[in-house]
């Protein structure tokens, strides 16, 4: 049995495919999840929707490294006593880009009070200050004036809606009445928007934009010297064309920043196994594959054993009910030294044959 397939050859200097629930060091696959080869093609290709794919990945790297690096974190309230003190000078929030105002330098400190802090830029911390002041000021006149008047309101609304029960639906009065309730509704849902507009443009919005920086060092993993062999499979074949025409566009795998180099990209007739094949790269092969006995990792006298790295892989995914991406992991074994037999092509494993005789084993996934 046939398969028609692109194989892409690829070279990176260095990479760090992210384990997602790494934060203190961010570790990385030995490979890249099949997610981000996908989503990498998908970019090449300029898809704004999902083109149904399998691949296949396989491949080495030559060392890995840590490298340190100072993460930033915005914390979500604006503490007045510890952190960095900053303003955002993007109004929009979009970006990160920020002015450092104040550093406090220990436990107590207060960038309000001027209290043990570094002071970076003196005009926008009497901003930051004012800004405090005016908060205080806004929450004394909801306290004192708007609490109060709403109250009121409140309580004439209650009258009115008492007195309407009371008249006869066809009289005069009782349109009258009526229309006094709605008069009390307009009013007070006027007096809180207005409140609202003053409270905003006065310290809501120019107070969001001053926010609290904690820095702290972290490391993340940093494959070197990396070698990928990607097959990629699907059902319409003018998927596969696009692919082949645009893989040129694909810059990075990965991070932004891990570049990486198209060294082939060929259309494969992918065929099944004869005889018994060892690997040359290791691969993530379907764990079920391996626990069938469809691949073999390792030999122990006349008994099989699994020997590999269990990863729960990303594929493909969907949007949830909050919006946020929900994707389908595939239970794989990362393994080098595996091999196959004539039995492998039941599990869809196919071997793709080069011109000097060389092959690789395609574990699609």
């Amino acid at each position: 049995m046939c398969k028609e397939a692109i194989r892409l050859v690829l070279y990176q200097s260095s990479a760090n495919y992210r384990r997602p629930e790494t934060f203190e060091n961010k570790m990385t696959y030995p490979l890249p999840p099949f997610s981000t080869v996908i989503g990498a093609i998908h970019k090449a290709c300029g898809y704004t929707e999902t083109h149904e794919m399998d691949v296949s990945i396989q491949g080495r790297y030559g060392s890995m490294s840590r490298r340190i690096y100072r993460d930033y974190n915005f914390l979500n309230s604006t503490f007045d006593d510890r952190g960095i003190l900053v303003k955002m000078t993007n109004e929009s929030m979009l970006s990160t880009a920020f002015v450092k105002v104040a550093e406090a330098k220990k436990q107590g400190s207060s960038f309000e009070k001027n209290a043990d802090i570094k002071v970076y830029d003196q005009n926008l911390l009497e901003e930051y200050q004012s800004l405090k002041r005016k908060g205080r000021e806004v929450q004394t006149l909801k306290n004192e004036k708007l609490k109060p008047e709403l109250e009121r309101l409140r309580e004439e609304k209650k009258k009115l809606a008492g007195l309407r029960k009371q008249l006869d639906k066809l009289s005069q009065e009782f349109e009258r009445v009526k229309e006094q309730e709605e008069d009390v509704r307009e009013k007070t849902a006027e007096t809180e928007r207005k409140f609202s507009e003053y409270e905003k443009n006065v310290f809501s919005v120019p107070y969001s934009r001053f926010r609290v920086l904690t820095t702290s060092i972290k490391q993340y993993e940093i494959l070197s010297d990396i070698d990928l062999i990607i097959h990629i499979t699907a059902k319409d074949r003018g998927t596969l064309e696009d692919i082949y025409e645009n893989v040129t566009n694909m810059t990075s795998l990965g991070r932004s920043e891990d570049f990486v180099e198209v060294k082939e990209a060929a259309w494969v007739t992918l065929r099944g196994c004869e005889g018994e094949l060892e690997s040359e790269y290791p691969a993530y092969l379907a764990i079920e594959n391996v626990r069938r006995q469809k691949v073999f990792t390792k030999d122990k006298g006349m008994s099989r054993q699994i020997v590999g790295t269990k990863y729960a892989i990303p594929k493909m995914y969907t949007i949830g009910e909050n919006g946020q991406r929900v994707f389908d992991k595939k239970k794989v074994l990362y393994a080098s030294g595996y091999t196959i037999d004539d039995m492998a092509e039941e599990a869809g494993i196919y071997v793709d044959w080069l011109d000097d005789g060389k092959y690789y084993i395609v574990n699609f996934v």
